[in-house]
Formats: C-alpha cells, sequence, structure tokens
C-alpha cells in the first residue's frame, strides 16, 4: 500500500457541474401571456465572475461551459481555512471582492440559501474528502457547515482505487449521472485533501419549442470558412424579452425557465463581430443597464440543439487574476488541518461540466398552461443564432450567475 509521504501535503480542488435545459414537447396554442420579469434591482457582486468569463472563454477554443458560482464556492471554502490577516486570506478577499467583513457574511447568505432552497431541479453540493492521516479541525468542521451547508468525508487515499470509486460515485450521484469518472486513483496517491463542488441544473423552458419546428439548418462556425449545418429549434411570433445593445454590437433574448426566476440570456453578437471583440465589450456595469431595458417583444427565434462537455484546469486563470499563493509553498491555511510537518498548499483546480440543451423533456409542468395573446401588427423581431453566441444562466432573484459559456459550433 503506498505511503504518503509528509511533502505531499497537497489539495486538489473539483468544479463538476451539470445542467440540462430542458424544453417539454407538449404544444402550446398560438402563445401565452408572458410571466411578470422584475429584473435584479440589488447589489451585484459579479466582478470575480465577469474577471473569470472574459479569462476563460477567449483563451479556449471551442464551445465552453462553466460556473461562476461553483468556482466563488470553492475558494470560498479556502478562505476560511486561511490564516486571519495573511497574505494568503488577502488575496482570496481581493479576487472574490469581499474585503470586509460585511462582503464575507453577504458572500456566506448567498451560498448558503443555494443549499436550503428547493427549487426544483437545482441542486449545489460541496464535501471536502481528507485522508485519514489529515486531522481536519473541528473549528473548519463547524463553519464549512454552518456557514456553506458543506460536509466533510473521512477516506482512506492509501486504498486509491477504492477511493476512487467512492468518490467518482458521489460526483455522478450528485449531477444526475451526467459526470462520472473525474477523480483517478493515480492523482489520489499525492492528495491529502480534496475539494468537491458539484452543480446540477434541469430546467423546463416557460415556452416550450414544439419538436415539429426542429429543422437543419447552416451554421457559421468560428473557424470554417463555409458554413456547417445544425439542428435547430424554432419559435415562431412568440413574445419575448429582448434587447439591442448598440454599445455591445449585439442582440439579448431572455428565455426564462419554469424554475424560481431562473433564465437563460443569450447574447447574439452582430454579423462581423467575433465573440472575442464581444467579450472585450462586455463589462458588469454594461450587462447589469442592459437586463433592466430588455422590452417585451413578438420574436422569431431560431437557436440550435447543442450538447457540451468541457474539462479544464483552473489553476493558471486563477493565477492571470492575482490568486498565486494558494498554489505556492507559502500558502496559509493552517484552519484547514494542524499538526502536519509541512504547509497545506493547492496543487490543482479541477473543472468538469457538461451542459444539454434540446427540446426533449419528460416532466410535466403545471406553468405550461396556454392562452391567447393580443396581436401584435408590427413584423416579429429576427433572432437567428446560426453564429457563435454566449449563454448565460441567470438567477435573476439573486444577481447570481450559475453557469456562462459560449457556442463556437453546436455540432461539435
Amino acid at each position: 500500500m503506498p505511503s504518503l509521504r509528509p511533502e505531499r501535503c497537497t489539495i486538489i480542488c473539483c468544479l463538476l457541474l451539470a445542467l440540462c435545459s430542458i424544453a417539454t414537447s407538449r404544444n402550446v396554442f398560438k402563445n401565452r401571456f408572458l410571466e411578470e420579469y422584475q429584473p435584479y434591482a440589488g447589489p451585484w457582486n459579479d466582478d470575480f465572475d465577469w474577471s473569470l468569463i472574459k479569462e476563460i472563454l477567449p483563451k479556449v477554443p471551442g464551445n465552453v461551459v462553466l460556473s461562476p458560482i461553483s468556482v466563488k464556492t470553492l475558494l470560498a471554502l479556502l478562505y476560511e481555512g486561511s490564516a486571519t490577516r495573511s497574505e494568503t486570506q488577502r488575496e482570496l478577499s481581493r479576487t472574490l471582492g469581499i474585503d470586509d467583513p460585511q462582503a464575507v457574511g453577504k458572500l456566506q447568505e448567498d451560498l448558503r440559501r443555494y443549499k436550503s432552497q428547493t427549487t426544483e431541479g437545482l441542486l449545489i453540493t460541496d464535501r471536502v474528502f481528507h485522508n485519514v492521516s489529515i486531522p481536519v479541525t473541528h473549528k473548519y468542521r463547524i463553519i464549512i457547515n454552518d456557514q456553506y451547508n458543506a460536509s466533510t468525508e473521512e477516506i482512506n487515499f492509501g486504498d486509491p482505487d477504492a477511493a476512487s470509486v467512492h468518490i467518482n460515485r458521489w460526483i455522478s450521484h450528485n449531477t444526475g449521472g451526467l459526470i462520472e469518472d473525474v477523480v483517478r486513483a493515480d492523482t489520489l496517491r499525492e492528495t491529502l485533501l480534496l475539494l468537491i463542488n458539484t452543480i446540477y441544473f434541469r430546467g423546463n423552458w416557460v415556452e416550450p419549442f414544439p419538436l415539429n419546428a426542429t429543422a437543419e439548418r447552416p451554421f457559421y462556425a468560428t473557424r470554417s470558412t463555409t458554413p456547417g449545418k445544425a439542428i435547430f429549434m424554432k419559435q415562431r411570433e412568440r413574445l419575448f424579452h429582448h434587447g439591442r445593445s448598440e454599445q455591445l454590437g449585439a442582440q439579448i433574448l431572455r428565455l426564462p425557465y419554469q424554475q424560481n426566476q431562473l433564465a437563460m440570456i443569450v447574447v447574439l453578437p452582430d454579423e462581423g463581430l467575433s465573440l472575442e471583440q464581444l467579450l472585450v465589450r462586455l463589462t458588469p456595469d454594461i450587462v447589469h443597464r442592459e437586463l433592466t431595458e430588455l422590452s417585451e417583444e413578438e420574436i422569431d427565434l431560431e437557436l440550435p440543439k447543442f450538447s457540451i462537455r468541457y474539462a479544464g484546469a483552473l489553476r493558471e486563470p486563477l493565477q492571470r487574476l492575482g490568486l498565486t499563493r494558494i498554489f505556492s509553498d507559502q500558502a496559509e491555511l493552517p484552519l484547514i488541518a494542524r499538526g502536519l510537518s509541512t504547509p497545506l498548499k493547492v496543487s490543482t483546480i479541477l473543472q468538469k461540466s457538461c451542459i444539454q440543451v434540446d427540446e426533449q423533456g419528460t416532466q410535466a409542468s403545471a406553468a405550461t398552461e396556454s392562452s391567447l395573446v393580443f396581436t401584435i401588427l408590427s413584423e416579429p423581431v429576427k433572432f437567428i443564432a446560426n453564429r457563435p453566441f454566449l449563454f448565460l444562466i441567470l438567477d435573476e432573484a439573486k444577481g447570481t450567475w450559475l453557469f456562462a459559456g459560449k457556442v463556437e459550433d453546436p455540432s461539435l
């Protein structure tokens, strides 16, 4: 049985994300009255979210999905384990935008609320798996349990095969079976703690896409000189909240879910404007303003079905954002575990994510009843997502970005 040498006091952080955006296949008669849209009016704390989005999306080719709140959660768990007034704590607080105790309390409250709420289809879990040789402090257990609803579990990393099977089974259970085989046995041989956050969301559109309207159409992918093909879902003459941003050079469309004020925001750059150029223009303030200015319009919508599986390491992106000390031998994380011959440091922050967006669904919903809507005499606005676009999943009640990503080629 392999032994753990003292110099291998490392932490691996994993973020496992699974998202299914599902529209039921019921037919809806003509249209329905839109549900009331109330843009988030409270204080936003999303500078880190947008820094992460703008750091990762332009640098990673192809389709990508990530979860800002998932990264925030794991960094918050590390913050709670850092030494008071240490450089490690200062770096984490600057990165997360929690420079004062009030901001720390708000972040804790926001994350704790997600764990305690009963939103159908949304499940967020955190667990710290630690080797039997690591004396995780009682104080740390209490803090992460009380403030974040996170748990700890002792496991024998000296038997890496059994440990990896157990952890992967837990991950699969908490992501609806969409994410499996994340933790490899060989990585556990050099690991003392494993911090894992999972987020799973299965959502039904408020306004379903009719199955009989789905059809193949051209899609102009980023790195292709000729158009490819993609399967498009369609809505004709439907009411959505929509905006046109001259500052961004893009259309913005809100697609609400049935679940508790959650919505997908699709940002479609104008023809000739790349996603990289759009991301340069995007700032939190511009996004906040544009969301408040969305108006109810009749839309002809064509959106490709897409499925994305993404895996990547976040160490380098976070280091470029100024978070370096937790990865170094100077990391100060004594509140997690005491009595170690070598201080703990973070070796890797891993992310594996999955999103599926289509018009299939088996869950019935009482919210899909239909009624006639008043006649609109103007021509419907065309929203044809036949070129690369951004998508975000927003909790409109809390101003929290659950997911963000880009589609460069839906056929991949």
